[in-house]
């Protein structure tokens, strides 16, 4: 069933924040997760993820839950074995991402202003959890609506998340020389407060 398991998931850390507290929601049709893979040494290529859940709580939770059965990389073949042997989606379906806002701050920002500020991140992926180091920036839209953005270039490493072996069956399975394990993140998330 199309995206049961990251609803499920998403109910659950619903029930467990309480909703009552939970202030903004995720606006998947604006909001966007992508990732850049190398191959061959200077051949890049850009792939997302179709399906997220996220959440800001009023006391500055960050939630975000990434499906990863909902890889996009616009090839078929190469979406079926990213699933398969890179992220091992039959075993490892979700990848989750927490963090903390200071809402003090960001409550005091106006329609059309912004701020930038510097968060930790706790990233679990592949049964493999790591923290790390993010400039963030904020852009108030309206009342209701916000949008979260990196200052900066954000990579992660594959071998830290146990992510080398299926590196190198990619590698094996499209015969190629190289695949980087350094993994450059894009994303633009809007928030839409909860009534």
């Amino acid at each position: 069933m199309k995206n049961t398991i990251l609803i499920s998931a998403f109910v659950i850390f619903l029930l467990n924040s309480g909703v009552a507290r939970a202030d903004w929601t995720l606006n998947m049709d604006k909001s966007g997760l992508s990732f850049g893979s190398i191959k061959k040494n200077n051949i890049g290529e850009s792939n997302h993820f179709r399906h997220l859940e996220g959440r800001i709580t009023d006391n500055g939770e960050i939630t975000l839950l990434i499906d990863l059965a909902s890889v996009e990389t616009w090839v078929d073949i190469r979406n079926a074995r990213l699933k398969e042997f890179f992220f091992q989606t039959g075993e490892f379906p979700l990848a989750t991402l927490k963090g903390q806002v200071d809402m003090t701050k960001f409550s005091k920002l106006k329609p059309g202003e912004q701020m930038t500020f510097q968060t930790n991140f706790d990233l679990s992926l592949h049964g493999q959890q790591q923290s790390l180091d993010a400039d963030l920036i904020i852009l108030r839209l309206s009342d209701t609506g916000i949008v979260v953005i990196p200052d900066e270039f954000i990579f992660l490493d594959a071998k830290k998340f146990d992510l080398l072996p299926g590196l190198e069956k990619l590698k094996k399975l499209a015969k190629l020389p190289a695949i980087s394990s350094a993994v450059p993140v894009a994303f633009h998330l809007t928030f839409t407060k909860d009534r």
